[in-house]
């Protein structure tokens, strides 16, 4: 499995065409690629259960954080051909994301498609905080180092195939490790 951090392509975009052009892409992605499929969406920490709703929600929120061009954060976690996540799979790992990047609580939408051999899942992420108004730095601007710990950790946890310069790992009893090196210092 990897993981990368899709740029905003319109910086100059507005937060409302950013959250509302996203979230379409996210769970209408025929509208932009024809060949590309949605096969499972879903968001987390919303009121509203509809997708306009849930849309209007999180611009809401955005734009509580006035000093911030772009409060929203877009990944892609894709598999190794031949992988499968399932429904379940796929909200375990939303929920596993926002815990290691603490935004727990956060607003996310996300959907997983399918349009190469690679099944991949995007997923958006508000960092406004729901209840302070406040917008969360991922490990201070560097969010690439939480990513890949959060790879490892699906990877052990759902069994997917490791990649085979995976930047870090989990031993059996769940310790997360950075390189091999880390393995012969760990305690037993």
């Amino acid at each position: 499995m990897i993981v990368k951090e899709a740029d905003n392509p319109k910086k100059s975009s507005s937060k409302s065409g950013r959250v509302r052009g996203l979230a379409k892409y996210i769970c209408n992605p025929e509208t932009v690629n024809f060949s590309e499929k949605c096969t499972y969406s879903n968001a987390i920490g919303f009121i509203s259960d509809t997708k306009n709703g849930q849309q209007a929600e999180m611009l809401s929120l955005s734009l509580e954080a006035v000093r911030s061009k772009d409060t929203i954060k877009h990944y892609i976690f894709s598999w190794k051909e031949g992988e499968y996540p399932s429904h379940k799979q796929i909200d375990e790992i939303v929920s596993i994301l926002l815990r290691e990047t603490g935004l727990e609580g956060h607003q996310s939408i996300y959907g997983l498609h399918q349009d190469t051999d690679n099944i991949h899942l995007h997923i958006m992420l508000n960092r406004v905080h729901p209840d302070t108004l406040k917008l969360v730095e991922i490990n201070q601007g560097f969010d690439i180092e939480p990513l890949h710990r959060v790879v490892a950790i699906i990877e052990h946890k759902q069994g997917w195939s490791r990649e085979k310069n995976g930047r870090y790992f989990v031993l059996e009893n769940g310790d997360i490790c950075r390189s091999y090196i880390d393995v012969e210092a760990s305690p037993e």
